[in-house]
C-alpha cells in the first residue's frame, strides 16, 4: 500500500508541474523575406536541426513559409528584406504579412521619398529590421534621424537589431561592426528624443541582460522580441535569459508584458516551429505569460 501511495503522490506531483501550452493565435514580430539563394545554392543546413532547405525558387519560399504559418497558427508575420521581395510577398498574401523596411550593408537605406511611398501604399508598415550596427551606425547617428522622426510622426514601430552576431564578423564581412553598437543603452537618447516612438529591441539585447532590463523598465515605449535566441541558443542559456527578464518581482515594471515572439526565420522554415517549441516548454512561464509573449503584447504594440 505504501508503494502505491508513493506512486500516486509522484504522478500527482508530475501532473501539477506539467508545462501548460498556449494554443491561441501567434504574431511573429521578426521574419525575413529573403530569396531562396540568399546564402548560396545549395543553401547551408539549419545549424541546429541539420535540415537543408528544399526551396528551389522564391515562390517556393513564400509557399513553404505560409504553410508553416498556417500549421503553427501564426496569424501575422513582420517580414523584412529587399523592398522588391517584401512587395512580392505582400502581393501573394497581404493578410498574413506585415512589410518591414530592412537595412543591412547588403541593403542600404532607401531614400526618404521611396520609404514614404512604400508606407503610403502599405508595402511597408514597420521600420525594421534595422541592422544598423553591421554598418557601424548608431541609432543616434544623423543619417537615421529622418527615418525615426517619420516613424514617430506616423506611429510606425521600429525594430532595431540589438545582439552580437557570428564570431569574427568584424574582421570578415562587417568591418564596421562593434559590439558596443548593439548595447541597448544606445537606445536611451533615441527614446528620450522621440518619446512616442515605438521601439523594439530585436533579439532582446542578448547578451546585454542588465542593460536590456534597464532600458525596457525606464521607457514604456521600448519592447523586445525573443527572435533567434529562441532557437539558436542552448535551452539552458535561453531559459535563464528569459527567467531573468521576467522575474522582476518588487520592481515597477513587468517585462513579461513587453516581450514578443519572433522567429527570425531567414531560409530555414523549420526554425519557426523550433522557436515556438522552445518558448512553449519553458516551465516557469504561466499560460498567461505565454499568451502575452506569443500574441497579446505584439497586438497591443502594433495597434496602439
Amino acid at each position: 500500500m505504501k508503494f502505491f501511495k508513493y506512486v500516486c503522490m509522484y504522478i500527482l506531483a508530475v501532473s501539477c508541474t506539467s508545462v501548460e501550452e498556449y494554443k491561441g493565435p501567434i504574431i511573429d514580430m521578426h521574419m525575413h523575406a529573403f530569396s531562396f539563394d540568399r546564402y548560396g545554392f545549395p543553401p547551408p543546413a539549419n545549424p541546429i536541426t541539420g535540415n537543408v532547405p528544399i526551396a528551389t525558387s522564391n515562390q517556393d519560399v513564400i509557399e513553404k513559409t505560409l504553410e508553416e504559418m498556417t500549421r503553427l497558427r501564426i496569424e501575422k508575420a513582420v517580414i523584412s528584406g529587399p523592398l522588391n521581395t517584401v512587395k512580392k510577398w505582400k502581393l501573394d498574401d497581404e493578410n498574413s504579412f506585415i512589410g518591414g523596411l530592412y537595412f543591412h550593408p547588403r541593403n542600404t537605406l532607401p531614400s526618404m521619398k521611396i520609404v514614404e511611398e512604400a508606407f503610403q501604399d502599405e508595402t511597408l508598415e514597420v521600420l525594421g529590421e534595422l541592422g544598423l550596427a553591421y554598418g557601424g551606425i548608431s541609432p543616434n547617428d544623423s543619417i537615421v534621424q529622418p527615418y525615426l522622426k517619420f516613424a514617430e510622426d506616423k506611429g510606425i514601430p521600429v525594430g532595431i537589431h540589438m545582439a552580437i552576431g557570428e564570431p569574427n564578423l568584424s574582421i570578415t564581412w562587417a568591418s564596421k561592426f562593434r559590439v558596443a553598437q548593439v548595447n541597448p543603452l544606445r537606445i536611451e537618447e533615441v527614446a528620450i528624443k522621440y518619446p512616442k516612438l515605438k521601439i523594439y529591441l530585436m533579439h532582446a539585447g542578448w547578451p546585454f541582460l542588465d542593460e536590456t532590463k534597464a532600458i525596457m523598465c525606464m521607457f514604456d515605449n521600448v519592447y523586445a522580441d525573443l527572435s533567434l535566441i529562441n532557437w539558436l541558443m542552448p535551452d539552458e542559456e535561453f531559459q535563464d535569459y528569459v527567467r531573468r527578464l521576467t522575474n522582476m518581482s518588487g520592481v515597477e515594471c513587468n517585462l513579461s508584458k513587453k516581450l514578443m515572439y519572433g522567429s527570425d526565420q531567414m531560409i530555414w522554415t523549420d526554425a519557426i516551429k523550433l522557436s515556438i517549441d522552445n518558448i512553449q516548454k519553458i516551465p516557469f512561464l504561466t499560460k498567461e505569460q505565454k499568451a502575452d509573449i506569443f500574441y497579446n503584447n505584439a497586438k497591443r504594440f502594433l495597434d496602439n
